[in-house]
Order: C-alpha cells, then structure tokens, then sequence
C-alpha cells in the first residue's frame, strides 16, 4: 500500500469539485489528537457530486480493498457512479494511500446526519468540511472499538486543556 499524503488525497477530491466531509482519524486530528492512520470522507449524496466523486476516484487510481479475491463481476465496482450511488461504504487504496468513502452507519445516512453542523476550514491551504466535535464523540461512542474508546479518551483530555 502507498505510503498516506492525506493532502494529496484532499486536494485530488477538492480540485475535483467533489463535495465532501472528513470524518475518522483525521477529523481526530482536527480536533486535538493526532491519530491519522487514513483520509475518511463522507460525500455528498447527490448524482453530480457522486459523478464527481468517481472522477477523482479514478485519478487516484482507487482500488476496493479485497477486491481481487473476487472474481471479476462478483464484487461491483467503487469507480462507478451507480455503485457508489447506492451509498455502500467503501475502503479504497489509492497511489496516495488509503481513502475510505463512508455514507452509512447502521440506519444512518451519514451526510444527512452530519453535514448540518460541520465545520468549514482549510487544511493546507485547501478548503474542507469537518465533521463537528460533537458529531465526531457521537461517531465514536457509536462504534465503540477499542481505537475509537482511546480516541474518546484523548479528544476529552486535549478539550479540557
């Protein structure tokens, strides 16, 4: 796998046009403690976006993980709009490292959710959405695994500083 350049990966999907938000181990950077170990982007659900998401996609030279176990046809694929229309949840590697594409947790439509209270900022010099603190805690409760209860636990500390 390649080695991560989250900018990299940032500015491919922003100069793309794709609408989108971060999630994960980077927004746990964001917002105090820095664990970034992938790029994890929520997109915008609608067809353009998601055309465009594909387009960038295709750029990085995204691969699903697993995928060549499959044979070909078994498993659908992630740089096509209609797949990644479907709102699945993708881990993707990239020539950049590796990007996951979420839009659902359980019942949950994630940019529904998430994308009302998002934060707008700038990460080396590129314009980006990021997921509230609050949402992030949320995100992380629900989960609940053992990197997730460590994250809790480390956002709560640089908080409270």
């Amino acid at each position: 796998m390649a080695e991560l350049d989250i900018s990299g990966i940032l500015r491919e999907l922003v100069e793309g046009d794709v609408e989108f938000l971060i999630i994960g181990g980077v927004a746990v950077g964001y917002h105090g403690h820095i664990r970034a170990t992938n790029v994890n982007v929520v997109p915008a659900p609608d067809d353009a976006n998601i055309e465009k998401l594909s387009a960038a996609l295709r750029r990085l030279g995204a691969e699903a993980e697993g995928a060549k176990e499959f044979d070909e046809g078994e498993f659908p694929d992630p740089l096509d709009p209609e797949a990644l229309a479907l709102g699945g949840n993708w881990v993707l590697l990239t020539h950049l490292g590796r990007l996951d594409v979420m839009q659902w947790i359980g019942e949950s439509a994630l940019w529904q959710r998430l994308a009302p209270a998002a934060v707008g900022d700038e990460i080396d010099g590129l314009p980006i959405k990021i997921v509230s603190y609050e949402d992030l805690i949320a995100l992380k409760e629900a989960a609940g695994r053992p990197e997730d209860l460590i994250d809790l636990e480390r956002l709560r500390q640089a908080r409270s500083k």
